[in-house]
């Protein structure tokens, strides 16, 4: 080839390349395309079409294997081409159709008018010899005409037809305009051979999301919980990701975030004067927002330079097998693992606001999947029970899942009792109330309940002259040398009596703040009850003030 010849060299996206991997972030996707060439001796010119608008040229990477160099990459985004407002054969397809379309109401004139001549026939004056067959005229009259009808009627759908197909074939010769990138790469090659081209891009408008669905079955003494741990995938970028190997990121790419600058911090005995922001007389105009073509949208940098957290978990996850994800803007639902996990099932119930039952599963994440917060179809017993939320859950984690309400006994929170006392000693006059409340749990099943969890509540103090003690069950609050304690196993409990354990709420969770034991005034019993038994649990307290204060919310 001569050495001042370029050979030129046009690929479509379309057609002439596979998509070899799509690594999908929160906002935005990372596209891997392959393409093969044949070049030739010398300078080679290959333009590349149809890749998406939304494409971000700062992103883009272009990679060859083969006898050729690249010598430089120009990305561009094409005008929009208009469509052809017709063509021959569309004009001669709407010329049909009119004329058939007029050939219709002709026929269906000509029906009306056999009927109006037949309803004017005066009957007294016809005899009767030829009324027979001035009704067989009628009906052979009519019935030709409607046969009629029914052919052109055929006709005008077969033409519809034709002219759709034509309107299809001329917005086809236009393109996709939502595919109007193209890149133009320069290879210079030593000997004529193939080559393997490689255009990695990123684009907006694509995301994902986690889900899950938790099954939970209660007759399954190994207490195993089923986690199928699912991702929604959206695309609007123009492509469809066509069996294309998905990889799915938790982190955000960022661009162009310089590290900030705190400001000058003055300080002054003078108010300065305050720097208006309103536009006031003279400023500038307003302009109303533009919205942008549907059909002609850029890489969208907004999406992708707000930094979010996802509380130190990051993760990428590989979607077994290929995918295929239009680009439709709906939600598609691809499976990232079925797992097993070990499960303890719990009741909760708290009588001072709600006598049922509330089921909970601690879930512990022994698998080697980083959980991401998302909302969670909840199964018992293979019923759909509720949507709940789970949050971020490392390998090796607890989670809690709530499983519903039941009720599998009732439970009876009675009004408390209280006994004021007023104490007088040389210094103050000190009023002790002591207060005396009573729960009682019914087991109305035939099968013992075990690890039920009541929790209830004493009040708290927000006041210094205010003191509120704990009298049964004997808790105390946790000072620093019983955190350390606490730090090396697990924090102290109270037995009430069998099978009844007494413990401040939180002391159970394995993600809890410790030093916030018994802060919240909240209160949890651990009980066994057995089949139709009964639990009586009483809380005691005391609340001491001075005299003539007025305690409120007491």
């Amino acid at each position: 080839m001569d050495v001042d010849t370029v050979n030129t060299i046009s690929l479509s996206s379309l057609q002439d390349s596979a998509i070899t991997n799509v690594n999908l972030y929160a906002t935005r996707a990372q596209i891997t395309r392959v393409y093969k060439a044949n070049v030739l001796t010398g300078q080679n010119k290959v333009t590349i079409t149809s890749l998406p608008n939304v494409v971000d040229h700062e992103s883009l990477r272009v990679e060859s294997i083969g006898p050729a160099i690249i010598q430089g990459v120009t990305a561009s985004k094409v005008d929009i081409q208009e469509r052809e407002d017709t063509s021959p054969l569309l004009d001669e397809l709407e010329d049909k159709k009119l004329k058939t379309e007029n050939t219709l109401e002709r026929c269906r004139k000509a029906l009306k008018a056999i009927d109006t001549y037949v309803g004017k026939l005066d009957v007294e004056h016809l005899e009767i010899s030829k009324l027979g067959e001035a009704m067989d005229v009628y009906d052979s009259t009519g019935e030709e005409w409607e046969d009629k009808i029914i052919l052109v009627k055929k006709e005008i759908v077969s033409l519809n037809k034709k002219i759709k197909a034509e309107e299809l074939r001329l917005e086809g010769k236009v393109g996709n305009k939502k595919l109007r990138t193209q890149v133009v790469v320069g290879l210079y090659a030593e000997s004529a051979g193939e080559v393997e081209i490689t255009v990695i891009y990123a684009v907006s408008h694509a995301s994902w999301d986690a889900g899950y669905d938790i099954r939970v079955d209660m007759q399954d003494p190994t207490q195993l919980a089923t986690v199928v741990y699912k991702a929604s995938i959206s695309q609007t970028t123009g492509e469809i990701w066509e069996n294309a190997p998905i990889t799915l990121e938790t982190t955000n790419p960022t661009f162009g975030l310089d590290i900030p600058v705190l400001p000058v911090w003055n300080l002054s005995l003078e108010n300065p004067a305050r720097t208006g922001t309103g536009l006031g007389r003279g400023g500038a105009k307003r302009h109303r927002k533009i919205l942008p073509d549907e059909d002609d949208l850029e890489y969208d940098e907004h999406q992708v330079t707000q930094i979010t957290s996802t509380g130190s978990v990051n993760a990428t996850f590989r979607i077994p097998g290929r995918t295929t994800i239009p680009t439709d803007g709906e939600e598609h639902s691809v499976t990232i693992a079925d797992l097993k996990l070990d499960a303890k099932v719990t009741w909760v119930c708290i009588p001072k606001t709600d006598t049922r039952g509330h089921l909970e599963a601690n879930i512990k994440n022994s698998s080697d999947y980083t959980f991401l917060s998302g909302t969670s179809n909840v199964y018992v017993d293979r019923s759909f029970i509720a949507q709940s939320d789970v949050p971020n859950v490392g390998p090796q984690a607890m989670f809690h899942c709530p499983l519903g309400c039941n009720r599998p006994f009732n439970s009876c929170h009675l009004p408390p009792k209280d006994e004021d006392v007023v104490r007088i000693r040389f210094y103050n006059k000190s009023r002790t109330q002591s207060f005396s409340q009573r729960i009682t749990v019914q087991n109305t099943k035939s099968i013992a309940i075990e690890g039920l969890k009541i929790t209830d509540h004493i009040p708290v103090s927000q006041d210094e002259n205010i003191t509120v003690n704990l009298i049964s069950p004997a808790l105390v609050l946790p000072t620093t040398s019983a955190l350390k304690l606490i730090g090396q196993g697990t924090p102290p409990k109270v037995q009430v009596s069998e099978g009844i354990v007494a413990q401040w709420n939180g002391s159970d969770d394995p993600n809890g703040d410790l030093s916030a034991l018994g802060r919240h005034g909240r209160i949890d019993w651990l009980c066994a009850i057995p089949a139709f038994g009964t639990v009586n649990l009483e809380l005691q307290w005391e609340v001491i003030s001075n005299r003539k204060a007025e305690i409120y919310g007491l």
